[in-house]
């Protein structure tokens, strides 16, 4: 990867849906030379896939929630707790932590109704000991 691969990414992360021709003109290279390029990212596993950005709120789920969960892995397999947030439509991400949790994971959720009603089904999750729940005021940075 070099420092066109870097730029071209920098755009991309900016505006997924950008043309190879608006990229193009960006790095002053051609649109075939771009395609070639962002084949290769994908192909290497750099570029995993092109999402929309959601804006939860106008979606209904504009109650952000982290929580951090202390697992039993005695009790219980990593993969069937990894498996069990999966099935759940309301977490968005899950980050294996090393520090006070075992596991960092993002929830939306409608309301405090709804976040309650979550809770308790995380809590029945075979491995699932304690967690801790920290709800988001703002989100002032966001990143793709």
């Amino acid at each position: 990867m070099d420092k066109i691969d870097e730029e071209i990414i920098r755009l991309l992360k900016k505006d997924g849906r950008m043309s190879l021709a608006e990229i193009s003109r960006e790095v002053g290279l051609s649109s075939p030379t771009i395609k070639d390029r962002i084949g290769k990212l994908e192909e290497d596993g750099v570029i995993l896939g092109y999402r929309p950005l959601l804006e939860y709120s106008k979606l209904g789920l504009g109650m952000t929630a982290f929580i951090g969960l202390t697992l039993d892995f005695h009790t219980c397999c990593q993969g069937d707790v990894d498996e069990a947030l999966k099935a759940m439509g309301e977490v968005v991400e899950a980050h294996y932590t090393d520090g006070e949790w075992d596991m960092l994971i993002r929830v939306q959720a409608r309301d405090p109704a709804g976040l309650m009603a979550f809770l308790q089904k995380l809590n029945a999750v075979p491995g699932i000991t304690n967690s801790r729940t920290i709800i988001s005021l703002a989100n002032p940075v966001r990143s793709v």
